[in-house]
C-alpha cells in the first residue's frame, strides 16, 4: 500500500469519527497535531517492544491537568526512560515545550481519559484510540504492527510474504535459480547461501522505500548478518538470517550430497538471539528487530542419481512447519525477534 493510501485511510477513519462527534473542527485539529507527535515519537520508540502505555493530550485550555505531579520538559528524546509502566506527554497549544510524565498511576491514568476538557491519544497492548469529551474513538488497525503510526516493520513483513509468493514458491528469482544444481529444482548446489543472499536483499532493495540493504552485516559475530535492512527516517533495523533445509551436491568428485535438516533452523534461531544481544551494545540508539527466514527445499525420497521427482515426493513437505526447540523460542520471548518464516520452494514434478 502508498505511503498515499496509508495516510488517507488514516485520516478519514477516525478524524471523521472525531468531528462527528463532536461537530467541532479544533478537536480534528488537535488530533492531528497530536498524531504527528506520535508519529515522531515512535521514532523513537518502537510499539511492539513495550508493555507500557504510550499516552499523549492537549488540553482545551492549554492548561496543566496533572495535579500533585510533576513533568518533565522533553527537550531531548534521551530524557525516555525505556522501562516506563507509562510514558505521558502535556502538549501545548502555544509555544511552550512539551512535559513527560512517567509512570502514574491506573487512576490518574484513567482520569485523563475521562477529562472531557483534553484531546488525548492513548496506546496499550496494539490498541491504541483517540478519547475527546471523556469518550472513546477507537482506531482501527488492520496491519501486523501494533500502531498505524509505526509501519516500517509491516511494510517488511508484507514485502517478505510477497518475496515468498513471487520469488521462492515457484523458483522465480534469476538470482535464486542459480543456487540449485539442476533444473527440476531437487537439489541445491554447494553452498547456496551466497546466491539466496543475493536474491534477497535485491527484492528488499528495490520493494522498501527509504532504507539501505546491507549484505555479510559485522557484528563482530561468530558469522556476519546474511541481511541487515535500515530505515533511516525511523531509525529502525532488521537483522534477518537466512537459513535453508534440503538437499545439496557435493564437491567431491562423486555424486554424493549433505542434507540440511530442521536443525537449521533451530541453529538459526541461536544466531538471531546472538546478532541482536550484539547489536544492543553495538548500536543501543537504534531499534533493531530479529528475523529468521528459512528457505526449505526439503524432498522425499531423493538418491542423488534421480533427475525427477514425482508430485507426492516432491510437495511431501510443502505444509510441513519448522520445529523449534522450546528452549529457543525466542520469538515467544523476546518481542524483538520475530516469528520464523519459512519459505518452501517446488520443485518441477514429473
Amino acid at each position: 500500500m502508498s505511503d498515499k493510501l496509508v495516510q488517507l485511510v488514516r485520516d478519514e477513519d477516525y478524524l471523521l469519527k472525531i468531528f462527528t462527534k463532536t461537530k467541532d473542527s479544533t478537536y480534528t485539529n488537535l488530533t492531528k497535531e497530536l498524531i504527528k507527535f506520535i508519529s515522531n515519537i515512535y521514532r523513537i520508540i518502537e510499539p511492539s517492544h513495550i508493555n507500557g502505555k504510550i499516552i499523549a493530550f492537549y488540553s482545551l485550555s492549554d492548561e496543566i491537568s496533572i495535579d500533585y505531579v510533576e513533568g518533565t520538559d522533553f527537550y531531548d528524546n534521551s530524557i525516555l526512560n525505556y522501562s516506563f509502566e507509562s510514558a505521558i506527554f502535556q502538549l501545548f497549544q502555544s509555544d511552550k515545550m512539551p512535559l513527560i510524565y512517567q509512570n502514574l498511576n491506573d487512576e490518574m491514568i484513567a482520569n485523563l481519559l475521562l477529562d472531557d476538557s483534553l484531546v488525548t491519544y492513548y496506546y496499550c497492548n496494539g490498541n491504541e484510540s483517540i478519547f475527546v469529551n471523556g469518550e472513546e474513538v477507537k482506531i482501527i488497525n488492520k496491519y501486523s504492527c501494533p500502531s498505524i503510526f509505526a509501519l516500517q516493520y509491516h511494510f517488511l513483513n508484507e514485502v517478505l510474504l510477497r518475496y515468498k509468493n513471487e520469488r521462492i514458491r515457484k523458483v522465480s528469482c534469476e538470482h535464486f535459480r542459480k543456487s540449485w544444481a539442476d533444473n527440476n529444482f531437487i537439489y541445491f548446489i554447494n553452498k547456496p547461501e551466497d546466491s539466496i543472499q543475493l536474491s534477497l536483499s535485491e527484492y528488499l532493495k528495490n520493494s522498501l522505500r527509504g532504507v539501505d540493504v546491507v549484505r555479510e552485516y559485522n557484528l563482530n559475530a561468530a558469522k556476519p548478518v546474511d541481511v541487515r535492512v535500515y530505515w533511516r527516517e525511523a531509525n529502525r533495523a532488521a537483522l534477518i538470517e537466512v537459513k535453508l533445509m534440503g538437499r545439496s551436491l557435493k564437491v567431491d568428485g562423486q555424486i554424493n550430497t549433505y542434507e540440511y535438516g530442521n536443525d537449521r533452523a533451530n541453529d538459526g534461531m541461536v544466531q538471531i538471539k546472538e546478532y541482536i544481544d550484539l547489536v544492543e551494545k553495538d548500536s543501543p540508539s537504534v531499534i533493531n528487530k530479529g528475523y529468521l527466514v528459512v528457505i526449505d527445499g526439503r524432498r522425499n525420497g531423493i538418491n542423488p542419481k534421480i533427475n525427477s521427482i514425482s508430485t507426492e515426493n516432491g510437495m511431501f513437505y510443502v505444509n510441513s512447519g519448522l520445529v523449534i526447540d522450546e528452549d529457543k523460542r525466542f520469538h515467544l520471548t523476546h518481542s524483538n525477534i520475530e516469528k520464523p518464516i519459512r519459505m518452501f520452494a517446488e520443485p518441477i514434478c514429473i
